[in-house]
C-alpha cells in the first residue's frame, strides 16, 4: 500500500532501484519476496514500478489474460516455488 501511494505521488518519491549493482547483489545473495503477484503480460504495466518496490521484493508472474487454472502447471509451479524455496 505504501509503495502504491508513493507511485501515485510521482517518480521523485520512488524507492525502486534498477541499478546494475542491486541486480548483481540479488543474483549473489538471493531474493526474499514479500508477496506473489499474478499480473498481466502487458509490458506497459510493470508491477515493480506500480507498487514502487525493488526487484526481488515481490515475485511477479506475468500471464496473458491474468488467468490461472489447474492446467497451467508452469504458473502453479512458479507460485509453489515462490512460497516454498524462496
Amino acid at each position: 500500500r505504501e509503495g502504491n501511494e508513493r507511485f501515485a505521488k510521482g517518480p521523485e518519491t520512488s524507492v525502486t532501484n534498477f541499478k546494475p549493482e542491486y541486480i548483481t547483489a540479488l543474483a549473489t545473495h538471493g531474493q526474499r519476496p514479500m508477496a506473489a503477484i499474478l499480473g498481466c503480460a502487458d509490458s506497459r504495466a510493470p508491477i515493480e514500478i506500480m507498487f514502487d518496490v525493488n526487484p526481488g521484493d515481490v515475485f511477479v508472474l506475468r500471464n496473458a489474460g491474468n488467468t490461472l487454472s489447474h492446467a497451467e502447471g508452469s504458473v502453479v509451479g512458479s507460485l509453489e516455488y515462490c512460497v516454498g524455496p524462496l
